[in-house]
């Protein structure tokens, strides 16, 4: 039935778009990059859509820049309206049929949001990934207009990595980056080049995946409108059709030798979990990874058994090897996480069956490769890759300040549930309520919520050049990949958890549950670190009934930033906390 769903649109009918170049030093480091409504064709038959996009396109230029060399940018506000993204919560969570609302296009019975509708074009642009002064971060209540426009100045100076802008403001992330607001920015350097890895088409592609719906005229047939739809149950936009680089479940045609992959995971809400496929058989062993959020691994790694796991804004470096296969081959990139996602595994052999209506996973095709007629061509790259981190030491975390995070999700009546990151301070033993116990091998530890929405009091001022270990507790059940801005983080552990709130126990600030490191008997999950996520990260999944614990150490630049569920209709719902940096010798005098 899934199958039946989407009858509209065919799928490898459209080759995949390379996103425009703007390489930054062919403009001695000075770009200009103007936001602006434009129109763009998602698919081949559907009606042209509009869009709002970095220089009117969806994605929006990849931006390259090499390490060490300043890049000034001034971003410029010409958004003009209406807006151009239909926004609706349908009614009900199924139709009459009993499918997911989600998994179709369509109102679904909804009606639009006006208040959405009425948006006039306010952005702010983060660099996601981007060691960058505060005053550059895109903090988002630091709104330009349209009309408006401001200078940044990136200092680049950090490894090569893939990152990626967006739109980032305050309430509306999900919206702006859904209408297109998004585009990748590509860091190089030296060492990286030593190693003789693709660089530049043909054989280095951008992969920036999203999902997307499409409102229906009242013939039912799909009319190009954006459409982020909503139910009374999933709070998230899970959309239909796969994107990438802004075509529906396009095609890439592909000669007999070894493609860099840069993909990154631009979805609003959706994980992927990518498998590729030949003749109905999983071909993981054709990929290598070579590098994650912030750049090179220190040794290329073999994917996860199910395939490699991307929640949104994680991004993976990889290596496809298509030289031993004849013209005429064909590849198929499928995605079997359902959602929202909870971690649960699902086996690659059995990834071309992975639609799941229940688990708002219509359609699983992402892309399809086709090797066409070439001369092989099969280069072998070092095992060493980078030499230039390692993981803290254990004297380094010592004496490091540790800090607790409860991610919980409120309900509420009538409205959309409420989700907040609870930061956590230790309390003395005659403090008796609203508390959250944790217990590890037998010592509890006693903690107060301090702070819950991104307004409340900001609790965590970290000291620049000192390790800290940041403890993410999830209390829901949905994976959340939490982002932290500035500096990379290392994953030191994932362990399971077994927690039990109590009833009415979580308030506007108040919570109160008991949390216990060991397995929940109906945990089914491994709660191991992949191979692939022991890099440099700056974007971590935290998976339902566990723990994780990261090493976070800034470095350079004082001031405030956020940390935030990167689940885009999360971080609009509260999910999102603000630090402030600070450099040792003004710690004595903060009161």
């Amino acid at each position: 039935m899934a199958r039946r769903l989407l009858p509209q649109l065919a799928p490898f009918i459209d080759g995949l778009p390379l996103p425009q170049r703007l390489i930054a030093e062919e403009h001695h480091g000075s770009l200009v990059v103007r936001m602006r409504m434009g129109e763009h064709r998602f698919h081949r038959d559907l009606p042209v859509s509009t869009i709002w996009g970095y220089e009117g396109m969806v994605p929006g230029p990849t931006i390259e820049a090499e390490r060490g060399h300043p890049v000034t940018v001034e971003w410029r506000n010409e958004l003009e309206g209406p807006f151009p993204l239909e926004v609706t919560t349908a009614p009900t969570h199924a139709d009459a049929r009993g499918v997911p609302v989600q998994c179709v296009p369509g109102l679904s019975g909804g009606t639009a949001d006006r208040n959405a509708a009425a948006l006039t074009g306010q952005a702010v642009v983060h660099l996601h990934g981007g060691l960058t002064p505060a005053v550059y971060d895109g903090w988002a209540e630091n709104l330009l207009a349209s009309g408006q426009s401001a200078v940044f100045h990136y200092p680049m100076d950090q490894r090569a990595a893939l990152l990626w802008y967006h739109d980032h403001v305050m309430g509306i992330t999900r919206f702006d980056v859904y209408a297109g607001l998004a585009g990748l920015w590509i860091v190089r350097d030296q060492p990286e080049r030593e190693l003789g890895l693709p660089e530049g088409p043909p054989f280095e592609v951008p992969l920036l995946i999203q999902d997307r719906n499409f409102d229906l005229d009242a013939q039912g047939r799909l009319t190009g409108v954006l459409l982020h739809k909503t139910d009374p149950e999933v709070m998230e936009a899970f959309a239909p059709f796969t994107v990438v680089n802004g075509k529906v479940w396009p095609a890439l045609d592909v000669q007999p030798a070894i493609y860099r992959l840069r993909v990154i995971n631009a979805s609003n809400a959706r994980t992927y979990r990518l498998v590729l496929v030949r003749n109905g058989d999983p071909e993981l062993d054709r990929i290598t990874q070579i590098g994650t959020d912030h750049g090179l691994l220190r040794a290329a790694t073999r994917m996860p058994s199910d395939g490699l796991v991307l929640a949104s804004a994680e991004r993976a470096d990889l290596l496809v090897d298509f030289s031993d296969l004849a013209p005429g081959s064909e590849l198929t990139l499928f995605n079997t996480a359902k959602a929202p996602f909870d971690g649960s595994p699902f086996a690659a052999a059995r990834a071309e069956m992975a639609a799941d209506l229940a688990g708002l996973l219509p359609h699983p095709e992402v892309m399809r490769f086709k090797v066409i007629p070439g001369s092989a061509q099969r280069r072998v790259f070092p095992a060493a890759l980078a030499t230039d981190y390692g993981a803290p030491s254990p004297q380094e975390l010592a004496d490091a300040k540790r800090r607790a995070i409860a991610l919980v999700e409120r309900e509420l009546e009538g409205e959309p549930n409420m989700l907040t990151m609870r930061e956590l301070a230790p309390v003395e033993d005659s403090d008796s309520t609203g508390l959250l116990t944790v217990t590890d091998d037998g010592i509890t530890t006693r903690y107060r919520a301090v702070a819950a929405h991104f307004e409340d009091v900001t609790t965590f001022f970290p000291v620049l050049g000192e390790y800290e270990v940041w403890q993410l507790i999830n209390l829901t059940g949905d994976t959340h990949p939490i982002h932290v801005h500035l500096d990379p983080f290392q994953i030191l552990s994932r362990r399971p958890i077994r927690y039990e709130i109590a009833k009415g126990g979580i308030e506007d600030l108040v919570i109160t549950a008991a949390v216990t490191l060991e397995r929940d008997p109906a945990d089914q999950l491994d709660h191991a670190i992949d191979d692939n996520e022991r890099g440099l990260k700056d974007t971590v999944r935290v998976n339902p009934n566990e723990v994780v614990e990261i090493a976070v150490r800034f470095t350079n630049y004082s001031g405030r930033y956020m940390y935030h569920c990167h689940i885009l209709e999360h971080e609009d719902r509260d999910m999102m906390r603000p630090f402030v940096t600070m450099p040792r010798e003004l710690m004595p005098f903060m009161a």
